[in-house]
């Protein structure tokens, strides 16, 4: 089974992250995000096809995903993407929240967790697309000092 995803657009959600954000800058974020979803749907099914084959099956079969504006970051649950200009970017933060929300395996702490998950995602990204690949380096060096681990 490979589950249903959904981009959405809510904003009351959007409110949690920024008490000023209005309906007006909504639909700015929706004209904003129209890149990224070009990507999302030229790439979703195989994107959750790969995230299975390396992790196994999936454990839920609606995974709905939202675009906010003023979040800190993304996260896996619920699948919160923060909007970034750069929509090949944002589309592997999806893949490693999707790889996140997949994971069956217990990690004592992120630093490890996501060490485990850095060979997994680059792996899938590269099969989707290796153009990407300059981006997912981008993410790695990022995610790595996140979480404070180095090369």
């Amino acid at each position: 089974m490979i589950p249903k995803t959904e981009i959405r657009y809510s904003w009351i959600y959007n409110k949690n992250f920024d008490k000023d954000f209005t309906k007006k800058d909504l639909i700015n974020l929706k004209k904003k995000s129209k890149e990224f979803e070009q990507i999302y749907k030229k790439n979703i099914k195989i994107l959750l096809r790969e995230i299975k084959k390396q992790t196994g099956e999936w454990k839920r079969e609606d995974i709905p995903i939202y675009i906010v504006e003023k979040a800190h970051y993304s996260f896996s649950d619920p699948l919160t993407l923060k909007y970034k200009e750069n929509e090949k970017l944002m589309f592997i933060i999806l893949a490693h929240e999707l790889l996140h929300n997949n994971l069956k395996k217990k990690f004592k702490n992120p630093k490890e967790l996501h060490i485990y998950m850095e060979p997994i995602l680059n792996k899938i990204i590269i099969k989707i697309d290796k153009s990407l690949k300059h981006y997912l380096e981008k993410f790695n060096i990022l995610t790595r000092s996140r979480h404070n681990f180095a090369d």
